[in-house]
């Protein structure tokens, strides 16, 4: 748990030390987009710290992109043929 404390006050640290000079030069997408990637980096960090498995974010893309991959690699050797 002390872990997860530290992980907290750690990413609250780096939003201190990074959103204000973003607040200066009135960036909103940048600060949001830095806000998303830092809560979810936390969150992760987090759960990995609570020994809580999560899933590898691959196995969905590899599922989704495989039947691409035959399409492409028939294509390829369709096009080599004499």
């Amino acid at each position: 748990m002390l872990t997860v404390i530290c992980i907290i006050v750690a990413s609250i640290i780096i939003a201190f030390i990074f959103i204000p000079s973003l607040l200066k030069i009135k960036d909103t997408k940048t600060i949001v987009i830095f806000s998303l990637l830092l809560l979810i980096g936390a969150l992760l960090n987090s759960l990995n710290a609570l020994n809580i498995h999560v899933p590898s974010p691959l196995i969905p893309l590899v599922m989704i992109l495989s039947p691409l991959k035959k399409i492409l690699d028939s294509w390829r050797e369709g096009g080599t043929r004499k």
